[in-house]
């Protein structure tokens, strides 16, 4: 799975305080180690005051632990997301990575691709009207997890090798829980050609 939107990208960025020393090690560790674990990006910054005084910004999308949380609000602005180091708990930098991993308002309901069974015929992609899949590396992936619409497991029904999951999906052919493949039946296979064809009329009418 590749690609970063429509879900924003996000980040901690460590100030270690290099000639001050001013970061409790053990904070700095559980940063360290609860950023590898949930998958949230890591910059170690050996001073963040130089780093301000050089022209760096600070993104709405990055949380910063530092020493002193006014200021670095004030060399960078009042609107940064700051956890000051000397006072917070290192299970309270625990929570605040995991709070990053993963956007409250998105509900992580995407597909997967058995890379084991996938002929790599592109059929999810021409299925898909929602820009989930594309063609990288002469393999169609996952490119875009988040653009899928929430409950929707088309693609997966008519994948021709089975090989689209669904994890939270409750039936047991789309959410990985059988070991055979299991073919598209009938149905699935008519609302696939009815599918295509409407949006090859759109394609149609928008070229004209």
């Amino acid at each position: 799975m590749t690609g970063e939107d429509p879900i924003k990208k996000k980040r901690l960025v460590i100030c270690a305080c290099s000639k001050y020393r001013k970061l409790p090690q053990d904070v700095l560790d559980e940063a360290v180690k609860a950023s590898s674990s949930e998958g949230v990006p890591c910059e170690i910054v050996p001073d963040l005051c130089l780093e301000a005084v050089s022209g760096r910004t600070i993104a709405d999308s990055e949380l910063v632990l530092a020493c002193q949380m006014r200021a670095i609000r004030a060399m960078f602005g009042a609107e940064v997301n700051c956890l000051d180091a000397r006072k917070v708990s290192p299970e309270a930098v625990r929570e605040a990575v995991h709070a990053l991993a993963a956007p409250p308002d998105w509900i992580p309901w995407f597909p997967v691709i058995d890379a084991a069974r996938c002929v790599n015929c592109g059929k999810c992609a021409d299925f898909c009207m929602f820009g989930v899949y594309e063609k990288v590396d002469d393999r169609f992936r996952i490119v875009h997890p988040a653009a899928c619409k929430t409950d929707c497991p088309a693609c997966a029904r008519i994948c021709p090798a089975n090989a689209i999951i669904f994890p939270k999906s409750k039936e047991e052919r789309l959410n990985g829980a059988l070991d055979e493949p299991v073919k598209p039946s009938p149905a699935d296979q008519t609302s696939f050609r009815e599918r295509l064809e409407y949006r090859k009329k759109v394609r149609l009418f928008r070229d004209k």
